[in-house]
């Protein structure tokens, strides 16, 4: 029979490391060191050869996995043991429905039920003596559990099992708390993201609502009712309402009312979630007036994705469409004239070999009368010949010259051929330095720049850039130079010397021949010049067309 003295001295060792361990667990906050702590104080509790914890932990997406810490034994030799499953043996453990504590593991009657080993499974270490203590928390949750064992037989007493059971519950607090913890930090960290997300997203809208009033385009929003729910500066500087009196109207308020079928096809367009782009129509400004718009129509979604209305951006093109029907009037009228010009030509020519044939004809008549009828013919002649000149001259512009800014028609032209350049990938740059005032034909010089850009348009199929330049220069004459620029795949050094030649195009399917004809007759014409250079190698390739427009312009006879 042992000493009590020492049984007792061993009783306060054991309690005094109940105690230490509770406040080396109280003072952790790490998980993995918890159980170990844990682990290794029960081992020296209760006498084991080998303890272990088996406990559970949660990922962020709530899946558990069963984890392990041992004592008294290297993890190597453990690598062939089987996670514990809920067999009869650890089920009570698992289920912590109470502490089992055996002095032989293999004759107790829960031992050896379960396939495939039905006892002890390969690779396991000898246990005959057993203790297995559930890891609770304050609200009954199992947490895991405490396991030992000892290849001997009844060598875990009743004072065992309850020291053990004092770790466990010291554990159960310090991993409970521990979990508590970094929950906690997890609703802080989730709750430092969430506030910097709303003050980025604070800090964007803002960045939105200053670019929407400041933007030059009508921008709107309505709801899938029709309801105007929003209404920028633009907005009221174009169509005239202000966003008191337009918010909250229908948004037929601003359509013509043969145009009102439309809006259900928007609408259901919007409501399929799809985006309408560029959609060329009429809307009415308060005034009445209509305005020729080009309108992207977005849907609007809530924070789940529902799409609860459309946003509406409304660019105002009608000055762009005036221009574009000016400049088409100005093309058909040369083009008619150019071809009216060129039938008279044609008709001319045999007309004076007919005068010259009555001509010699004359002499061999004697007959008065047939005299008098030459007479009737020539005369009739000589009226077809004069027709036929002032054909000639039908593709002249007879518009009275005014003083006229270059820059300013530059600018409409730019208006006009910028959204084609766009679509084609072509960038619209410009330098306009002029300040000189020339007196000329506006629609003549809209004509020149028109056919010189549309030039430049066709000659950069893949995109490029497109520069105009104005410059006022005093020598060798006192006027203006227009140029325009671009880098297309340039013209041929044999086909420069026949680019202004009437029907002469390098586009066989498109080119009529007549647009830079045209073009160095009305320049030359007013007393300038127009020249070009071009280049086709790959590195430097391009063409520039220069127009000089003298100041004072005298204008040569029609």
């Amino acid at each position: 029979m042992s000493d009590p003295n020492e049984r007792s001295s061993e009783l306060e060792r054991k309690l005094e490391l109940v105690v230490k361990t509770g406040l080396q667990l109280t003072n952790s906050f790490n998980l993995e060191a918890i159980v170990q702590s844990a682990t290794d104080a029960g081992l020296q509790l209760c006498g084991a050869r080998f303890g272990s914890f088996f406990y559970n932990v949660f990922n962020e997406a709530g899946e558990s996995y069963l984890l392990y810490t041992l004592s008294g034994v290297d993890r190597e030799k453990f690598a062939d043991f089987p996670m514990p499953r809920n067999t009869q043996v650890f089920a009570a453990t698992f289920d912590g429905t109470g502490t089992i504590r055996s002095p032989d593991i293999t004759k107790d009657p829960r031992y050896g039920h379960n396939s495939p080993s039905h006892g002890m499974p390969n690779g396991n270490l000898p246990v005959r003596s057993y203790l297995a203590v559930p890891v609770k928390s304050l609200t009954g949750e199992v947490l895991g559990g405490l396991f030992y064992g000892h290849e001997e037989v009844d060598v875990f007493q009743q004072s065992c099992e309850t020291l053990v059971a004092a770790i466990a519950a010291q554990a159960a607090v310090a991993i409970e708390n521990t979990l508590l913890r970094e929950q906690l930090n997890r609703k802080i960290t989730d709750l430092q993201h969430t506030q910097d997300v709303l003050k980025n997203g604070h800090k964007r809208l803002g960045q939105l609502a200053a670019i929407v009033e400041s933007s030059d385009d009508a921008i709107l929003s309505k709801d899938l009712d029709g309801t105007i729910t929003s209404w920028n500066n633009a907005a009221t500087r174009i169509l005239g309402y202000t966003a008191d009196e337009i918010i909250g109207q229908s948004i037929l308020t601003l359509i013509p009312p043969e145009l009102h079928s439309d809006e259900p096809i928007i609408i259901g367009k919007i409501r399929a979630g799809e985006r309408i782009e560029h959609f060329e129509t009429t809307r009415l400004a308060k005034s009445g007036r209509r305005l020729e718009v080009s309108l992207t129509v977005s849907p609007i979604r809530d924070e789940n994705g529902t799409i609860v209305g459309a946003s509406k951006i409304l660019r105002d093109i009608s000055r762009q469409k005036r221009l574009e029907l000016s400049l088409l009037q100005a093309e058909k009228i040369a083009a008619t004239g150019r071809m009216a010009a060129t039938i008279a030509h044609e008709i001319n020519n045999p007309l004076e070999a007919v005068v010259n044939l009555l001509y010699l004809v004359r002499p061999t008549i004697g007959n008065p009368d047939g005299i008098g009828y030459l007479d009737a013919a020539e005369n009739e002649l000589d009226r077809v010949s004069h027709i036929a000149k002032q054909t000639l001259g039908y593709y002249r512009e007879h518009t009275s010259a005014l003083p006229t800014l270059v820059n300013e028609l530059v600018r409409n032209a730019i208006t006009v051929y910028e959204p084609r350049c766009s679509a084609s990938e072509i960038v619209i740059e410009h330098q306009l330095e002029s300040c000189r005032t020339i007196v000329l034909r506006k629609g003549e010089l809209m004509q020149v720049i028109s056919n010189l850009m549309a030039n430049s348009i066709y000659a950069m199929p893949d995109g490029g850039t497109l520069i105009l330049r104005t410059a006022d220069i005093d020598a060798p004459k006192s006027g203006v130079l227009l140029s325009v620029e671009d880098n297309g795949h340039g013209i041929p050094p044999e086909e420069l010397p026949h680019i202004f030649e009437p029907f002469f195009t390098t586009r066989d399917t498109i080119g009529t021949g007549i647009g830079l004809f045209v073009a160095k007759q009305l320049v030359e014409s007013r007393g300038g010049a127009i020249e070009v250079k071009s280049c086709t190698d790959p590195d430097s390739r391009g063409t520039t067309m220069t127009i000089f427009l003298p100041a004072g312009t005298t204008y040569a006879s029609q």
